[in-house]
């Protein structure tokens, strides 16, 4: 009489290589998030609806990329959308716009805050 082993269910196994290989692409690829860092205020902003939610993971991506970004005409549109939305909250609300370009008027005259 053969004695049967001890298999494990298919989903199992699959489960165990989708997470595997998650963590060698990582590797690979080698950029964590502590390689490029996006400012938590920014992330905060980007989450709360600066960007659609399927759009999310793209700006992080695009902002990680830096200058590279402007090569990749998917990267390139996500900045410019990000770029026209930040200035439109500046120039649409005064108390920022006047922070803003008190800021500006500071940084000019070597002013420090």
């Amino acid at each position: 009489m053969s004695k049967l082993k001890n298999y494990r269910s298919e989903g199992s196994v699959i489960r165990d290589i989708m997470h595997n290989i998650g963590e060698e692409t990582e590797e690979i690829i080698n950029i964590t998030e502590e390689d490029v860092k996006i400012s938590p205020k920014l992330l905060t902003l980007l989450r709360m609806g600066l960007v659609e939610k399927g759009e999310l993971e793209t700006m992080k991506r695009a902002l990680k990329t830096g200058e590279d970004a402007m090569q990749n005409p998917t990267l390139r549109k996500q900045i410019f959308e990000l770029f026209n939305k930040l200035v439109e909250a500046i120039t649409d609300d005064q108390q920022i716009w006047v922070r803003m370009r008190k800021r500006l008027t500071e940084k000019e005259t070597g002013e420090d805050k």
